[in-house]
């Protein structure tokens, strides 16, 4: 971490927790917050707040934060902005480390509550206290099974850390990977940021050995010079994936009053990412597209990619989609051709993509792909239609009038989980990136790829748009090492 960077570790590893507005009440958050914390198997200690019950989910409740029989690490406030300003004095009293208000009607409402934002930042910062939001939805750390969040939701753990100035999209992202298998390491929605800003956060996952990937999603910067500069420094590291939204003026000023975010130029921001080797995505969900790649495969070294595919149209598409993307889509070497001519029927492509014409058997298509992955000119690999799900091998016996129950049913699958296999191994073996498409959206099949650590993507343009960044991310790596290295010859 920088000087300025403080140790966030109260708010990320805390050994207790309270929560200020605790209640019975299922309609609100002060009690969704506890039953996910509950859900959740936090490993700490859990002191519900609130002077009008006594019990909620089963955990005694304390009138006050001053009523606690220990200094807490982690304070949530689920209160009206009105009282929170009283809430946040008694916390400093109390010694609280950290605390994450939950509340809107700061900033984001106008001038009364932009007055009220800065009484609670100034009341934090002179107490030494941390402060997460206002204008938030929580934070979520593997480490501790902690999941202080206000939806219901009981993230995966895993490698990848988020920071979303928008709570709904953060959240979102959380469920759609865990129902995908992509775990998380650590979320924060940093909210109005009236005290910890976005850098702080990322500054403490890029010296967090546990957050491997760092995604994130802003409306807004508010240190556009200094964001490079630590950006820069983080990417040396590890990636950081970006989505920036607001880039209209509908936009910009839907962000304004969302989280009191200043959007600025689309076109400052743009330069400003690129700058500091950040890896844009061009979709939201497309963060986590990006993430499984960088997470599991190696980088590429160039950018010339072999296509293979169950059929000739997939070819087409995965040439046109690689081509719009930067890539290039070279001849395969003669050798390379002579070794799959003895594998295929005579009336294949004969070239780059590999068209395997429909062929059924299975035990061909990795071997083929083998030959591929192999060539010296071949830096990335895209095997299309390779993977399965279990409804295709259940429609064809039920075509035939057979129960779905019959063990023949399960072909599909189980083939396809032995080609992920090979995959893995060939990825493994020839430290070449390899990324699979197919048709099916069948979330236990998807999770089982992603299980043997092999990114399975929906889309030919979307498998393209992961190698590409990829190859975007190494290059400029290399790049940043050969200015390195000329200027110690230099000196």
């Amino acid at each position: 971490m920088s000087k300025t960077s403080r140790d966030l570790s109260p708010i990320f590893k805390p050994k207790s927790v309270a929560l200020i507005g605790a209640t019975s009440n299922p309609l609100k958050y002060g009690c969704i917050i506890v039953a996910n914390i509950l859900a959740n198997e936090y490993k700490g200690r859990i002191y519900p707040i609130n002077p009008s019950e006594e019990n909620v989910w089963g955990l005694k409740v304390y009138p006050h934060i001053s009523d606690v029989p220990e200094e807490v690490d982690l304070v949530d406030i689920a209160r009206p902005a009105e009282a929170v300003p009283e809430h946040i004095e008694e916390c400093v009293e109390s010694n609280v480390k950290s605390a994450i208000v939950i509340s809107g009607g700061f900033k984001e409402t106008g001038k009364e509550g932009e007055k009220r934002e800065k009484e609670i930042a100034r009341i934090a910062r002179k107490g030494g206290m941390l402060l997460v939001g206002p204008n938030t939805m929580g934070i979520y750390s593997a480490s501790v099974s902690l999941s202080a969040l206000m939806p219901p939701i009981l993230p995966k753990p895993g490698d990848i850390s988020l920071i979303s100035q928008s709570g709904n999209i953060g959240t979102n992202l959380l469920a759609l990977g865990s129902a995908q298998g992509i775990g998380f390491n650590k979320f924060v929605s940093s909210g109005n940021e009236a005290d910890i800003t976005i850098l702080e956060y990322m500054e403490y996952f890029a010296q967090d050995p546990a957050s491997k990937i760092i995604l994130l999603y802003t409306e807004g910067l508010r240190e556009g010079r200094n964001f490079v500069d630590v950006v820069k420094r983080i990417t040396e590291e590890k990636p950081v994936i970006i989505f920036k939204s607001a880039v209209s003026k509908a936009g910009a000023s839907a962000a304004k009053s969302h989280c009191g975010a200043l959007a600025g130029s689309s076109k400052i921001y743009e330069a400003a990412i690129k700058q500091s080797g950040a890896i844009r995505a061009s979709t939201v969900n497309g963060m986590l597209d990006l993430a499984v790649g960088f997470l599991y495969l190696p980088l590429p070294k160039g950018n010339r990619v072999g296509i293979v595919t169950w059929g000739g149209g997939y070819g087409v598409i995965a040439s046109d989609s690689c081509e719009l993307a930067g890539l290039e889509v070279p001849a395969l070497p003669q050798e390379t051709i002579q070794k799959i001519d003895q594998l295929l029927p005579s009336y294949w492509s004969r070239g780059n993509p590999v068209d395997l014409v429909g062929l059924i058997n299975r035990d061909i298509q990795p071997k083929c792909l083998d030959e591929v992955t192999k060539a010296e000119n071949i830096d990335m690999i895209i095997a299309a239609g390779f993977i399965l799900s279990r409804s295709i091998g259940s429609a064809i016996y039920k075509l035939l009038g057979r129960e779905e129950e019959d063990a023949d049913a399960t072909w599909a699958e189980s083939s396809s989980q032995k080609i992920v296999e090979d995959i893995r191994t060939l990825v493994d073996k020839y430290h070449k990136p390899i990324v699979a498409v197919t048709l099916t959206t069948d979330p236990t099949t998807l999770k089982k790829v992603l299980e043997k650590r092999i990114p399975a993507y929906s889309t030919l343009e979307t498998a393209a748009e992961v190698l590409a960044k990829m190859y975007e991310y190494k290059k400029n790596l290399n790049l940043k090492k050969e200015k390195e290295q000329k200027a110690q010859l230099q000196a």
